[in-house]
């Protein structure tokens, strides 16, 4: 009997080794990193550098503006003191609040424009140092910005035409933009002084800020004495 031999193979299995290789996705996102960062970076350096360059063109308009604006009132004083030393018909108004050690030239007319210069007496209102309301508006961040400081009984002197004319302050208030009694005529001789509110905000004032004063008359004359009025008689 033949027995026939079977031959039996194993089949084995190759297994290749697993390979991790973390260098190609390294890179990969290190590249995509860098380039986030760069640009990341690079946004904000723009921001920056556009900050600045906005920033920088701000603060020289202010100043060349502020520069200007007291050059040209500088011009104003000298133009006022020159019309009053040659004694002819002066038509500036020079303003002088001792407190606050304000001095400057009032404009006619209240515009964008001569408010930039100086304070500004409203049209319409009484001519300072007359009867009757006189308003005078100022920049809150200029000429008027230490009105806040006024104090009941403080001295304000308009000086015009040669004369001058002594107000006393007797009232401090704060009202809305919308409230016109502040430009109410009156019969006596009165001077208002108008600025936006608050004084130090940083950015839009919505109130205003009123000074009121009064035209201070002059001492009356001393009564008479009975010795006087018995000399008088005789």
């Amino acid at each position: 009997m033949q027995v026939l031999r079977t031959s039996i193979r194993s089949s084995r299995r190759v297994l290749t080794p697993l390979v991790i290789q973390p260098k190609r996705w390294a890179e990969k996102s290190s590249f995509k990193n860098s380039k986030l960062l760069s640009r990341k970076f690079g946004a904000r350096r723009i921001a920056s550098v556009l900050l600045l360059a906005t920033g920088g063109t701000l603060c020289t308009y202010v100043l060349g503006s502020y520069t200007w604006m007291y050059v040209e009132q500088k011009k104003l004083l000298r133009e006022w003191k020159a019309q009053n030393s040659e004694a002819t018909g002066a038509s500036l108004t020079k303003i002088s609040i001792p407190r606050i050690k304000l001095r400057a030239v009032v404009l006619e007319g209240a515009t964008p424009h001569s408010l930039l210069l100086g304070p500004a007496h409203m049209t319409g209102s009484a001519v300072p140092g007359d009867l009757g309301n006189s308003v005078i508006a100022g920049h809150r961040d200029t000429f008027f910005r230490g009105v806040h400081n006024l104090r009941t009984g403080d001295e304000i002197y308009i000086l015009r035409n040669g004369k001058q004319f002594r107000y006393i302050v007797a009232q401090k208030k704060v009202v809305e933009p919308t409230d016109l009694s502040v430009l109410r005529a009156s019969n006596d001789g009165e001077l208002t002084l108008i600025t936006c509110y608050p004084t130090h905000a940083i950015g839009p004032a919505p109130q205003r800020l009123i000074i009121i004063a009064k035209l201070a008359h002059k001492r009356p004359a001393a009564l008479p004495t009975l010795a006087s009025l018995s000399s008088q008689t005789k």
